[in-house]
């Protein structure tokens, strides 16, 4: 079920599982992407409550590459918001192939894994959805 749609995010869930999931249709403007990215957050916020077991699937694939403005949004404000206040516990991420673009995503994974191993916040990367889905479905 579709949750919100623009040019460059598509926001849905998944009830099934239950997963939110959001995919990038092309790169935003720095500005747009963390506003994006905060609203798929208050919808997670607004839906956890009737899925407690509910999971978050970011699909990076053509997100491309990110300026170091918003990796250090990434460290500094985005993993406390996804984390903390929204209280993830199950986070998979779909990369692309280039290993440039995705840099940022695998470092946000390694900061947040360090950060947040004691809240029990389970990450994971994923060259796929079918990859993605299967492990969530074993958390």
């Amino acid at each position: 079920m579709i949750l919100f749609e623009n040019e460059y995010l598509i926001c849905s869930l998944d009830e099934s599982i239950p997963v939110l999931k959001h995919q990038w249709k092309k790169a935003p403007p720095g500005n747009i992407f963390r506003e994006n990215l905060i609203q798929v957050q208050q919808r997670y916020v607004a839906l956890a409550g009737k899925y407690p077991n509910l999971a978050w699937l970011a699909d990076t694939q053509l997100l491309g590459e990110v300026d170091e403005e918003i990796e250090q949004w990434f460290s500094e404000v985005w993993d406390d918001l996804l984390f903390n206040q929204a209280n993830v516990k199950i986070h998979a991420v779909i990369l692309g192939e280039d290993l440039f673009e995705e840099y940022p995503m695998e470092k946000f994974k390694m900061d947040a894994q360090k950060k947040f191993n004691l809240l029990g916040v389970q990450l994971e990367v994923f060259s796929d959805e079918a990859d993605a889905y299967d492990w969530i479905r074993t958390r």
